[in-house]
Formats: structure tokens, sequence, C-alpha cells
């Protein structure tokens, strides 16, 4: 596996064991990052949440591991930078404002520009009532696979390796 040494005066680190992002120093330290593959690097990732925090966190573990991140906070703005931007994987939160998921989805789908571009819907819903019929719904209209909040690097990692 490979590792990428940042320097600095604050890093944020990603355990090789596949935990989140943890302070590790402050003042000129320097911090690990484990990479995916040479040919997976520098891939574009839309990352679509309203969650300013998830958004965040989501975007420092990838790019920890080599890629690009392009931001959304609402469906129609994902679906606009999808359009322009054209990147490798979609990750969007199940319930997002202007429009769901899965209605997103299908519009990228539709789209010749980004009807091959994976999604992957994310939630932190785990409740079978409330995510049920709107992951159902996405995974109809064509997305990869829901991926529940929080996950660990090594899911992060697994899902990166599968659709890029």
């Amino acid at each position: 596996m490979l590792l990428k040494r940042y320097s600095g005066t604050f890093s944020r680190g990603i355990s090789q064991d596949g935990h989140w992002p943890q302070e590790i120093t402050k003042g000129g330290g320097s911090a690990f990052f484990v990479l995916l593959p040479p040919y997976m690097r520098n891939k574009k990732i839309l990352i679509a949440d309203n969650n300013d925090a998830c958004r965040e966190s989501l975007g420092v573990s990838i790019k920890g591991l080599g890629c690009e991140v392009v931001e959304a906070a609402t469906a129609p703005e994902a679906i606009d930078k999808a359009s322009s931007m054209r990147p490798n994987l979609i990750m969007m939160d199940v319930c997002l404002p202007g429009m769901k998921a899965d209605e997103a989805t299908l519009r990228l789908k539709r789209n010749l520009s980004t009807q091959n571009i994976p999604v992957i819907i994310t939630t932190s819903w785990t409740t079978v009532c409330t995510v049920g019929d709107r992951a159902n719904r996405a995974l109809d209209a064509g997305a990869e696979e829901i991926l529940y909040k929080p996950f660990h690097l090594t899911m992060l990692r697994h899902v990166l390796r599968t659709y890029l």
C-alpha cells in the first residue's frame, strides 16, 4: 500500500486500519495518508450533502486518498456540477434541498453527459421506515449502492476501488 507524507503546522491523518481522520500533530509534525493505487488517484469525486460537516469530513478523507473533491450543497447544484465537470464518481446524500436523491439520480442517468457516472447514495438514516422506500427508489433510478454514515475509511477505499 502506498503512503504519502504531509507536513505542516496542522495535519489530519488517516490511520492504516481505516479509522476516520483525527488530529495527530500540531506544529511542524507530519501525517501519513494511505493512497489509492496510481491509476485511481487524481480522480474527481463530487460530494453532494447539505451538511457542511459531513461534506468536509468526507472530503478530507477522499483528498487523503489522493482524489480531487468537488462539493455541492443541493441536488440542483450537484446536477449542474456533474454536467459541467463530469466527475468520476458522485457521492450524494439521500435527502438534499431542491430534490431527493432518487429524483436527482434519475435526472443524472437520463442525461447523456452524466449517465455513466456512478452514483453512491449516502445516508445517516438507519431505520427501515425512513430509509427503505427512498433508498429503493434511488437504486431503481440507477444508483450503484447505499452507504450508511458514518463509514470507516476501509469502506470508503473499497467503494472508490470498486467504482473508479
